[in-house]
This record gives structure tokens, C-alpha cells and sequence, in this order.
């Protein structure tokens, strides 16, 4: 990061709850102990929370800040990546949390990505009616989900369903220790939801995304990561209103990823939902609904941030069947969040004849070139 930024940025967001403190800066972790001396009035037991195959060299970094801090640490090792989704390693982690002697007076620390992080908020929303958890990103999809917007949990094979309200006290996002490669997953998904996020949430959030695109693919860490803590205040702000409808836009594009997720094993996280986005502005466009303009905007939006469009042969009937399976898993009406304008994505019902016309020309674009 460049040296004109300063060194610490603090931004409260509203979460569901509450509110929570995200702290941006190069070498956080350093003066990380000082700050949780705060959330207890008298520190006993801070459990580390470590995915497994965590860089050992941090994690000593956070348990020296911890006891530090006055706290006993108590390191408490977590699955890492997909495993981290499953509702069983929530019940291995609040088991391992009880071993140590955890309770509501008590605060987690834990490191991770957006999996790992929202498996602890997770465990920390449940145990003992409650836990404090500060968390350290070790991506942008970790600091940009998790604090207001945190994965849900699989159970029985059904992917997302279980969800915990309680969110993160504190959030650390220090780019000394975070992945923030454009080439890397985690920030390509990000650079998607950073995108729907805009569109759902305002004109000049998605203007100011636009002006600072050069200078994210350009490699400048200071503007992405101011952009995505504008975007996460953003998040916090819908996922806080009091209004269902609002809250909901937080779904656009999730119900086709994880619709098309087992159709097209070979596409990304990042390239589904790019792909959602695109197919859902089109629908809306199609009832007449967001303007043309803004389709192609958003097109070319996701084309200047690198999600370029997949690659695949799919049957029409077999995307629809997808899209209506994944809906009706959730609810008893086949609605998809649509942006009906910049600003406003909304839970909407689809006309049968115009979502089968949508995939049939969706199908056909993205066939392989012979």
C-alpha cells in the first residue's frame, strides 16, 4: 500500500444486531492486543480460532496479542475451506470451545477466509447464548461477507440453510496479511459481489465502482480495499433494514450459483455469479423492468473487473429445472431477486415463457465456438 494512506481506517458497520468495528490498516495485527483488552471487563480465556494449514508464524503473532492482552489464549483448530461449511464442524467447534473453558464473559479470536470466519460467527452467535468474536481476513471475501452478510451452513447435503444472526464485534483487515492477488478466487468473488452489491444498493455506489475499476486491475491495494469497505458498509445497510424486501437484495445472483454450481463443476465461484448477475438484469430487462442501459453497464462492469463469461454446454430445461429446484428448496414461491433498477433488487415471480426464452438463450451463448 502506498505510504499517503494512513495507517489505521476504522469504519462502523451495521450489522443484523448490532454494529460492527472494521479496522483496515498495513500491520494491525501488531496493536491488535490493545484493542481486545476493550471487549471484556476482565480478561480470562480468548480461544484462537486456526484453520488448519494456517501460517504458524501468524498464528504465534495473534496468540502473543492475546495474552498480551490479559487474556489465557487457548488455541482451538478449525477445518479450513469447504469443510468449514458443514453444520457438523459447527458442532466440533462449539465442542472444542466448551474443552476450553469459553463461556459468554469469555472472546474467540479467529483467522480465516469467508468459510472459516463464518463457521466461528456461526459458533459464537449459539454458545452460551452468545460470544464475543473479533476476526482476522485473510481475504476480501472474508472481510467483505462475514461481517453482515456470513455463509450459511449446509446441512444433510443441502447447501446454505442454516443461518446465525449474531454478528462480529471486531474485524481486522490487514492487507500485510491478506490474499488481495487479483488472480486468486477469493478477490475475483469479491470483485462479483462487489458489483451486485452496488447495483443493489445505489447510482453512485455503482458510479464510484465504475471510476475506481482501472485502478483495482491496475493493482492499486489502497482503492480496493477502499472500495470494498464502502461496499461492506453498503451490505451492512441493507442486511440492518428493517424493511424483508431490502434485505432480501442481499440474494441477487445466489440462487443461480448455487442453481448451476453441480451443472458447470468447472466454472468458479466468481464466474457463476457473474453469470447470475448477467442473467438476472436480462430477465428484469425482459418484463420491461431495469433499463437497457443499465444491463450493458453491468455487463461491461463485470467484463473491466476480469469475470469474463463461461463456457459450457447445458440443456435449457436442465437450468430451469436447477433454478426452480434451488427456489423451491428454500420457499413454497418461485421468486429470483431481479434488479428492477439500480438501487432496488427485489424478490420478483418470473413468467414461465420468458425465463424458459432466457435460458434457451443463455444455453446458446455460452456453447463452446466449433
Amino acid at each position: 500500500m502506498s505510504e499517503e494512506v494512513p495507517e489505521l481506517v476504522r469504519q462502523w458497520v451495521s450489522v443484523p444486531g448490532g454494529s460492527c468495528d472494521v479496522r483496515v490498516g498495513r500491520d494491525l495485527v501488531e496493536g491488535l492486543g490493545s484493542v481486545l483488552k476493550t471487549v471484556s471487563g476482565k480478561p480470562e480465556v480468548c480461544a484462537v480460532v486456526v484453520p488448519e494449514g494456517s501460517d504458524e508464524t501468524l498464528v504465534e503473532r495473534l496468540r502473543r496479542q492475546v495474552t498480551d492482552a490479559g487474556f489465557r489464549a487457548a488455541r482451538v483448530d478449525a477445518p479450513s475451506d469447504g469443510s468449514a461449511r458443514d453444520v457438523g464442524a459447527l458442532c466440533e467447534l462449539m465442542a472444542a470451545l466448551g474443552r476450553v473453558g469459553v463461556t459468554s464473559d469469555d472472546l474467540v479470536l479467529a483467522l480465516g477466509d469467508a468459510d472459516e470466519l463464518s463457521l466461528a460467527q456461526a459458533a459464537c452467535s449459539v454458545w452460551c447464548g452468545g460470544v464475543p468474536l473479533a476476526a482476522v481476513a485473510l481475504d476480501l471475501a472474508g472481510m467483505l461477507l462475514v461481517p453482515a452478510s456470513p455463509r450459511a451452513l449446509d446441512v444433510g447435503g443441502r447447501e446454505e440453510v442454516a443461518s446465525f444472526r449474531l454478528g462480529i464485534r471486531y474485524l481486522f483487515c490487514d492487507p500485510l496479511v491478506m490474499d488481495l492477488s487479483l488472480d486468486s478466487e477469493a478477490t475475483r468473488l469479491s470483485l462479483a459481489l462487489m458489483v451486485a452489491t452496488a447495483v443493489a444498493d445505489s447510482r453512485p455506489a455503482l458510479e464510484h465502482l465504475w471510476d475506481a475499476t482501472p485502478e483495482i486491475m491496475g493493482g492499486d491495494e489502497d482503492v480496493l480495499l477502499e472500495q470494498a469497505l464502502s461496499l461492506l458498509k453498503a451490505r451492512g445497510k441493507l442486511a440492518s433494514s428493517t424493511a424483508v424486501a431490502v434485505r432480501q437484495s442481499l440474494f441477487y445472483g445466489q440462487d443461480f450459483v448455487r442453481a448451476l454450481r453441480p451443472l458447470v463443476p468447472a466454472a468458479s465461484e466468481a464466474e457463476l455469479l457473474g453469470e447470475a448477475l448477467r442473467f438476472s438484469a436480462r430477465i428484469s430487462a425482459g418484463e420491461g423492468k431495469l433499463d437497457v442501459d443499465d444491463v450493458l453497464v453491468q455487463d461491461e462492469l463485470l467484463e473491466r473487473l476480469g469475470i469474463e463469461p463461461i463456457v459450457c454446454e447445458l440443456e435449457p430445461g436442465a437450468m430451469v429445472e436447477a433454478l426452480r429446484r434451488e427456489r423451491f428448496a428454500r420457499s413454497n414461491r418461485f421468486l429470483l431477486a431481479l434488479p428492477q433498477a439500480v438501487g432496488r433488487v427485489r424478490l420478483s415471480s418470473v413468467d414461465e415463457g420468458l425465463l424458459a426464452e432466457h435460458a434457451a438463450a443463455w444455453c446458446d451463448a455460452h456453447l463452446p465456438e466449433e
